[in-house]
């Protein structure tokens, strides 16, 4: 058993080392959507799965400029850097007919690959909606959460991000550029 444990600790500290040395390399420049191959990951650490990043936390350029009016500025200036931990689920069966956990991956995997929405259930039952922060890539097509988020259906997760709250719903933006780079140069990455 001992052995175990010390082979389990060797592995996430070489995680934790490959992830900071990927990190510290930038993100790569893409064209368009992603390639399988370039499928956006999670970050594994001891405490779980996290993601997003506590220091780029923050409304990106595109979103600014998307806020043209006073009432879209308000939003803005309400939204704040949050980190959640809740079980990643497929929302429109979660909200629909309270389906979640194991038993629901198979069915709420089909949803998610499909388009439904994907969200975030914290322990106080608090539902958060996840979307790519950058306003302008998210409008065009150009991000995807469900690479990251589908292989999560039912587990718990740690995520860091911009929240805004609206007629008692949660929607939590995740920096796409957090997780793997997956904005073009130029859009929406500055802070």
């Amino acid at each position: 058993m001992r052995a175990r444990i010390v082979c389990m600790n060797v592995g996430l500290v070489g995680l934790a080392i490959a992830a900071g040395v990927v990190a510290a390399q930038g993100p790569a420049p893409h064209e368009g959507r992603l390639a399988e191959s370039d499928a956006p990951k999670a970050v594994s650490t001891p405490a779980g799965i996290q993601i997003g990043r506590t220091d780029s936390t923050g409304w990106s350029a595109t979103t600014y400029e998307a806020a043209s009016g006073e009432a879209n500025k308000k939003v803005l200036a309400g939204g704040k850097a949050v980190t959640v931990t809740g079980e990643v689920v497929d929302v429109s069966c979660y909200l629909q007919l309270g389906k979640r956990g194991e038993a629901h991956v198979p069915c709420g995997s089909k949803c998610i690959e499909h388009g439904q929405p994907i969200g975030l259930l914290d322990s106080e039952d608090k539902l958060y909606i996840l979307f790519a922060e950058e306003h302008h890539p998210r409008r065009d097509g150009k991000v995807d959460l469900k690479k990251v988020f589908a292989p999560l259906l039912a587990k718990t997760v740690t995520v860091t991000g911009m929240m805004t709250e609206m007629k008692d719903y949660r929607a939590l933006f995740v920096r796409a550029s957090d997780l793997s780079g997956s904005v073009k140069p130029g859009e929406g990455t500055a802070k």
